[in-house]
């Protein structure tokens, strides 16, 4: 591979990361309909589940869905939530890419503001759009959200 296409390479891959870590900062400041319209394919899709417990999955096609999913789920299950993402896997392949990373978030319940931790692993497919990449798919295995007092 020439340098260029090395080059290429590592900046797809560095606008991907950044594209995951404005995520997190978006959900984590309520900036749902900014996140879905300017870092979401117009089909893309959603598909959140939780290992523990008996929540249903979470899915959701098209951006008026996933919209409604972070705005009604995700806001109602936590608050002052900061979460971050670590160890990405990233495959590039011309305008699409694909790839995987853990999360790990700190947060409180809504309700009664218990402190929470939770942890998962995301499993993305994006899409080259313009000079940018968005979110074509965007799943989660979410391995445990628990209150901080029980731990994990």
């Amino acid at each position: 591979m020439d340098l260029e296409r090395r080059i290429a390479l590592l900046e797809d891959r560095e606008k991907i990361k950044e594209l995951r870590a404005t995520y997190c900062f978006m959900v984590d400041d309520d900036q749902y309909a900014e996140l879905v319209n300017n870092h979401f394919t117009t089909h893309a899709g959603c598909d959140f589940r939780i290992r523990l417990g008996d929540m249903e999955p979470m899915i959701s096609e098209g951006s008026v869905q996933v919209l409604a999913f972070f705005q009604d789920v995700v806001a109602s299950l936590l608050k002052d939530m900061t979460h971050t993402t670590h160890n990405h896997r990233i495959t590039v392949d011309g305008d699409t890419a694909s790839g995987d990373c853990y999360f790990e978030l700190t947060a409180r319940e809504p309700n009664s503001s218990t402190p929470m931790v939770g942890a998962g692993r995301y499993f993305d497919e994006f899409q080259r759009v313009g000079d940018n990449w968005r979110f074509s798919q965007r799943n989660a295995d979410i391995f445990y959200i628990v209150p901080l007092e029980q731990g994990w």
